[in-house]
């Protein structure tokens, strides 16, 4: 079957009363290209569109999600409508953050049609929104690789000009613009203010050593590169910002065995005085531990806002050469801090996968099998080629290898360590990770010839549960000679919950009398019970503060059971409490956990769920319990055994165990004195309608 065309498939819709010139499709997308952003021509209101060119796969995500599709409406759908309206209404941003001009034109029979321009950034906090927005935000549904398949940034400049040339295209082609034409005048007065300003709104194509596809890593390396090629440059180190803290990503020359220590230290006043955080206006500034083998130091942005830096060592530069670094550092900012961004969200994209795959597999395993299942998806996650997982043996006070992988595997299983020495030992007594760039310059003595370690840099991380000390995670040798960092150690920090969750229950099948733990379980529903849930609700809390995850919790009770086991006995109200935590279990995913909360009460932790999705499984569970066959239900109001449940939620006057489990009380009572066999959702005071 022979291949359509874009010049067939416009002769066709011609044939078919096409709307517009068929060149059009030609021309488009020929300005999309030249321009590098997204043209839509629409007749009406959006979608659909006439013809698509270079679509920001931001706002595809958006226009193919029928739950989402309905923010767009007030911005992109009413675009047509803006275009042919008198004022300033054509320009506009959305949302997400995203910038767009809406072109009026006449062209193909004299319609009234509009061409959408830009769908592109102006700036990078506006795409830290929205990205922050699909991780953990309410967009998180949509959070999928193809997101970022094609992300568009601009300039106030190059979005004025793009508009003038699909004028100027417009009637080139026997076409006119709009019989109103209110952007022109606008357009106008805005491209030469903004062709002074350039190098903001930079876009990642305007700069050679970053090409669509590169990872962080390599464009740090070729723009240290770049720079040491041009300016003769021995020795460099590149640094990026993340949140309050600043690390070397590459370096060359000297520093690539040891780079400074460069941190961020707030401005003070001119009288010396700090400025409070929340009221400095005047941003950061750049210190240098050991300025001795340092000649210059260049923030990576423009004005306070540093995003990273360039440390340069060997001679004194001169000034030419100091300014074109500057600029260059200036130009590069923008594009690296997407770069990170991006792959910090692609990184949290790999936790999620692995936390529900690793979940669903150390639930099923046996015991000794656990241990492996650890260290395959860790040492998979952080892409690591060697691994050891020591577990703790309180009576002996030592710690002991489980599971290794790697060179020297069987050797590192004979292993002991005892509790406070080396690297582990004093890790699990202090009960924090230690993640190392690099062995030798941290001064510390190097390891054993024998072991052939590739790298000296590892992560080794303390394993918990409330108060107890479980193990540590060992991590070296990343695949490629990489270093960690707290990217990594971000990774962890998700997983380690799960992680201690599945070497605790292992260690009480094997050591209960051993390690002298108390049981976790309830002996009748086989359940968790009450000390266990609230010691992960405590740890689920903390990481979700940490790292801005949704949590809820429900408290169930099965409604009118004193009634129902005073009639039928102790043991059939046994067997409605088993049947109960059944219908938990069926009805709960991986990663929840339930637990018997005493007497014919029943909590469950949802990790990283919302109170939407909260009140969706809270529904399930309901459903589920009505529709059962206990035992003596016909005798029950409504002839079913029901429950009633109360939901709560991770929010700021929500924030600790004891209050969240208060509130997913207190809906629960709610839920009984209105009748009994429902949900029902905690607001706070702030929400709550006055009487």
């Amino acid at each position: 079957m022979e291949k359509s065309t874009p010049t067939v498939r416009a002769l066709e819709r011609l044939q078919e009363g096409l709307k517009y010139p068929p060149q059009w499709d030609d021309v488009q997308a020929s300005l999309a290209t030249e321009s590098g952003l997204a043209l839509l021509l629409v007749e009406g209101h959006q979608p659909p569109q006439l013809v698509t060119s270079n679509n920001n796969s931001f706002c595809q995500a958006f226009q193919t999600s029928t739950a989402h599709a309905h923010l767009c409406e007030p911005y992109c759908g009413e675009a047509h409508r803006r275009a042919h309206e008198p004022g300033d209404a054509s320009r506009y941003r959305c949302h997400a953050g995203l910038h767009c001009v809406a072109v009026p034109v006449e062209i193909g029979k004299g319609r009234r049609l509009a061409v959408i321009t830009g769908r592109a950034f102006v700036s990078t906090a506006d795409y830290r929104d929205l990205v922050e927005r699909f991780r953990a935000g309410d967009l998180r549904e949509l959070l999928d690789p193809e997101l970022f398949r094609n992300v568009l940034f601009t300039n106030e400049a190059e979005l004025a000009m793009l508009a003038s040339r699909v004028m100027e295209c417009a009637v080139e082609i026997g076409g006119e613009i709009g019989a109103r034409s209110p952007v022109e005048d606008d357009l106008n007065e805005a491209v030469q203010p903004a062709l002074l300003e350039e190098g903001e709104g930079l876009t990642v194509s305007e700069t050679d050593f970053f090409p669509s596809g590169i990872g962080l890593e390599v464009a740090c390396q070729r723009a240290l590169d770049a720079i040491a090629s041009a300016h003769n440059l021995s020795s460099l180190a590149l640094y990026l910002r993340r949140e309050d803290l600043i690390s070397p990503v590459s370096a060359n020359g000297k520093f690539k065995v040891s780079a400074p220590h460069v941190s961020l230290r707030r401005k003070r006043r001119e009288d010396g005085s700090s400025r409070r955080k929340d009221r400095d206006t005047e941003g950061d500034a750049l210190f240098i531990y050991d300025p001795s083998e340092v000649s210059e130091v260049f923030p990576l942005g423009t004005g306070e806002e540093i995003k990273g830096a360039l440390v340069v060592g060997g001679s004194s530069l001169d000034e030419a050469t100091r300014q074109r670094i500057k600029e260059y550092c200036e130009k590069i900012a923008a594009p690296l801090e997407l770069l990170s961004l991006r792959e910090e969200l692609e990184r949290r994209m790999r936790v999620a996968y692995h936390l529900q795959a690793f979940t669903e597999q150390i639930n099923s395993v046996e015991p000794d099998e656990a241990y492996a299942a650890i260290l395959r998806h860790s040492t998979e996650l952080l892409r690591s080629e060697r691994a050891s997982l020591l577990l703790f043996d309180e009576s002996a006070n030592e710690l002991q290898v489980k599971a290794a992988v790697g060179p020297r595997a069987k050797a590192a299983r004979d292993v002991r360590v005892r509790f406070g020495e080396g690297v582990s030992g004093s890790v699990l007594r202090e009960g924090r990770p230690l993640v190392v760039r690099d062995l030798m310059p941290a001064g510390q003595s190097p390891a054993p010839a024998e072991r052939k370690y590739k790298t000296g840099s590892f992560i080794s991380y303390p394993l918990i549960v409330g108060n107890r000390k479980v193990g540590v995670l060992n991590m070296t040798d990343k695949a490629g000679g990489g270093t960690y960092d707290d990217l990594d150690l971000n990774l962890l920090d998700m997983l380690a919950p799960q992680m201690a969750l599945a070497l605790d229950r292992a260690e009480w099948h094997q050591k209960a009398t051993q390690f002298q733990l108390l049981s976790i379980t309830d002996a009748l529903t086989g359940l968790l019970n009450r000390r266990y849930l609230e010691e992960r609700l405590s740890e689920e809390l903390e990481r979700s503060k940490r790292h801005r995850f949704p949590v809820s919790f429900l408290m169930l009770d099965i409604d009118n059971f004193k009634e129902y086991n005073d009639r039928f006995g102790h043991q059939a109200g046994d067997i409605a409490l088993e049947m109960t935590a059944q219908c938990l279990k069926t009805a709960l995913r991986t990663a929840d956990v339930a637990a018997r909360y005493g007497g014919e009460e029943f909590s469950v932790l949802l990790p990283q769920t919302n109170l939407a999705e909260a009140h969706i499984i809270a529904e399930r569970i309901r459903h589920r319990v009505e529709h059962t066959a206990f035992p003596h239900r016909e005798s029950q109001p409504g002839g079913a055994v029901t429950v009633s449940i109360g939901i709560s939620t991770f929010g700021p006057k929500v924030d600790t165990p004891e209050s969240i489990i208060g509130a997913a009380d207190q809906s629960l009572y709610q839920a009984k004195s209105r009748g009994k066999n429902r949900v029902e959702a905690y607001a706070s005071p702030a929400t709550q309608n006055p009487s």
